[in-house]
């Protein structure tokens, strides 16, 4: 979370950011694999906590993860099979909600007036592009690390 927001400030090539979202790219492992209620709490708890390093309320952020974990999750239950190709998909799925929610809050109840077009263009699409296409290795990763098998012996999810 932490990297995301300090690259994403300090090395945006002329108002272009293009650093993954690394909490969406969690997110989106963390819906393939936890029960709804428990990914549900994970989610706002991870996103509140990523709130709470911006200038804006962190329950908002609370919201948006959880609403980007709804659509991730439902999109992991109607999809068969686990692949690189449906990872990137669902991140990209899941980060453009993401960033459409955050669009909608910022712009019409905080009244935030900005070129959205400029938003989408040149902040939220390429974000999450990068993001889906970093995916595969966060799952990579944590399937490396052995979270799915933990949460399975903690009897955290029910597959």
């Amino acid at each position: 979370m932490i990297l995301s927001l300090i690259f994403n400030d300090n090395f945006s090539s002329g108002g272009f950011y293009a650093f993954p979202n690394l909490a969406i790219a969690g997110l989106v492992y963390i819906s393939a694999y936890l029960d709804l209620y428990p990914g549900w709490l994970t989610a706002y708890i991870l996103f509140y906590i990523y709130g709470s390093m911006t200038p804006l309320n962190p329950a908002v952020f609370g919201f948006i993860g959880t609403l980007s974990y709804a659509v991730s999750y439902i999109l992991w239950r109607k999809i068969p099979y686990e692949n690189a190709a449906t990872e990137i998909l669902a991140a990209f799925i899941a980060s453009s909600v993401y960033y459409l929610a955050l669009f909608l809050v910022v712009f019409y109840c905080y009244g935030m007036h900005f070129l959205y077009w400029d938003f989408f263009l040149s902040y939220g699409f390429p974000v999450s592009v990068s993001t889906a296409l970093f995916s595969p290795a966060v799952f990579f990763f944590f399937k490396k690390a052995g979270y799915k098998n933990f949460l399975k012996k903690h009897k955290i999810i029910y597959l």
